[in-house]
């Protein structure tokens, strides 16, 4: 599994202007890429981490969306959450391709088969 992960993040994450992105299996299991020396691997799991645990937060309270978007001002993260619990985060550059294409690729992750 995980070197079906790893190629399907690999395939995507090689837009310009990705930082890096990982998915969070529901067992806690994670999978990185970083394309950027300045967001490396501990970032992403940390993220995962955090995004993992904030997760069940909004489920309880019913304001659990299909994916989420933090805008800063360089860039944006995006959590998508699938209803089997896996998680998928992804940090991008402002104003570049991977930022345009994070509806694309949510989409993607949610329709993925496994």
């Amino acid at each position: 599994m995980n070197d079906f992960l790893q190629q399907w993040l690999a395939a995507r994450v090689n837009a310009p202007g990705t930082l890096g992105a990982g998915i969070r299996l529901p067992d806690g299991l994670c999978v990185y890429q970083n394309t950027d020396e300045q967001f490396p691997a501990e970032k992403i799991g940390n993220l995962l981490h955090q995004l993992g645990q904030a997760q069940p937060q909004f489920s309880e309270t019913n304001l659990a969306p299909q994916w989420s978007t933090w805008i800063f001002e360089q860039g944006k993260v995006r959590c998508v959450e699938r209803p089997d619990g896996w998680l998928l985060a992804i940090a991008v550059r402002a104003d570049t391709d991977a930022a345009q294409n994070l509806d694309l690729l949510s989409a993607e992750f949610l329709a993925l088969q496994v």
